[in-house]
């Protein structure tokens, strides 16, 4: 295992079922890659912390090809290391939003609420001051609907 911080892995969150059935590559860029590291030291890290929980990462970074198929947004910060889909094990995903929301002084570019299935996490680019935006998704891949929550 290649670690990127001290509870989070290249391996986890570089994993692809699609690359895996496909037989994709799915190899960050040096600067994704960077990236990557940045997401876990200033996001999931403290996430994980606040909670006191394992946290699971659906899909992390995306290859470009991957991103497509998955029905991810063309511009997705997946495919350049900045975000993940998470879910914190054993506690209720509306209540770990709204506690990352309310509650925690993080440097969120984005969080989304996905189809009360998982939580988007997303670091803006290094030297740009996060938007903290706040979202809700509904909706399928390709035509997701999103909410401003504030």
């Amino acid at each position: 295992m290649t670690p990127l911080s001290p509870n989070f892995s290249l391996e986890e969150l570089t994993f692809s079922e699609m690359a895996l059935r496909r037989g994709w590559k799915n190899d960050p860029s040096p600067l994704a890659l960077e990236n990557l590291k940045r997401l876990c030291e200033t996001l999931l890290e403290p996430i994980r912390a606040a909670f006191g929980v394992p946290i699971h990462v659906n899909s992390g970074y995306r290859s470009a090809q991957i991103n497509k198929a998955v029905g991810g947004a063309t511009g997705s910060a997946h495919m350049i290391g900045r975000a993940a889909d998470i879910v914190p094990i054993g506690i209720p995903l509306q209540m770990a939003f709204d506690h990352i929301r309310q509650d925690m002084d993080l440097h969120v570019d984005q969080v989304i609420f996905e189809c009360k299935a998982w939580i988007h996490v997303a670091i803006a680019p290094e030297d740009i001051t996060p938007r903290r935006e706040f979202l809700t998704a509904t909706g399928q891949p390709g035509a997701w609907q999103y909410t401003r929550v504030v």
